[in-house]
């Protein structure tokens, strides 16, 4: 039997986005701002950096000192001052014009950044983060559905495994994000975009990357990747991904 075209051969695989939220679709860290402006950081920003702590204990820490209750109202109003890239839209609009799965993955709450898309008229994007939700009283509660033992990334939700497990089997995965959470799921992954923490992480450990500034780059360069069947995968995150199988 003789193989098929490498544009036909190309089509048999299936592709995944996977993205960050907090400082890549918004253009501000609300993780960190919101509890910065409405709550305290300290002294659980500093143990959590210094590893004093663990992230899912930075998050019950910083929860627990708001100064008022964060209502929907209250919410809402913080939200819509943060403006979202520019260039998501368009980058959603390709994913699902391409027939392309496209996951946000968080190490924040769930509860604003689904709120934070409605509000943008983006709803309906899967998103995986940590669980936050309001009691009778309105006070927040957190939970950790996404957290892992078997990885040692520093991550409540796992960013990792979220990928490894949503992804289907043989897909090639598109990794776009930050800061630090995103180190761990971008070695695992075929293509990433990278900017700031992250890109600085890609030069220093010689991963290939497009970087970026805004979403409307990875749109821009996403759709010559796709014009030109250059979405190939990439045998380091490929024994990365196997590796992490048999970890398990």
């Amino acid at each position: 039997m003789t193989n098929p075209p490498e544009d036909t051969r190309e089509r048999l695989y299936t592709l995944h986005i996977f993205c960050d939220f907090d400082g890549t679709i918004s253009t501000r860290d609300i993780g960190y701002d919101l509890f910065d402006r409405y709550g305290e950081q300290e002294p659980w920003i500093s143990r959590m950096l210094a590893r004093e702590i663990t992230l899912a204990e930075y998050w019950r820490g910083v929860i627990g000192t708001l100064r008022e209750p964060l209502v929907p109202e209250l919410l809402d109003r913080y939200l819509r001052e943060i403006p979202i890239d520019s260039g998501f839209a368009s980058l959603l609009e390709l994913a699902r014009a391409e027939e392309i799965p496209f996951t946000i993955v968080s190490d924040g709450l769930d509860l604003y950044i689904e709120r934070y898309l409605q509000l943008h008229g983006l709803g309906g994007v899967e998103v995986i983060a940590n669980h936050a939700e309001r009691d009778s009283a309105e006070h927040l509660h957190v939970s950790f559905p996404h957290a892992a033992e078997g990885c040692d990334c520093f991550s409540a939700a796992c960013k990792r495994n979220i990928v490894l497990t949503r992804a289907a089997p043989g897909s090639r995965i598109i990794y776009i994000g930050d800061g630090i959470s995103d180190y761990c799921p971008a070695e695992h992954a075929d293509i990433i975009f990278a900017k700031h923490e992250l890109a600085a992480y890609c030069n220093a450990h010689r991963l290939p990357h497009y970087p970026f500034k805004t979403l409307g780059d990875v749109e821009r360069q996403l759709r010559l990747l796709l014009e030109r069947k250059r979405i190939r995968p990439r045998h380091q995150a490929e024994l990365k991904r196997r590796s992490a199988f048999e970890a398990e």
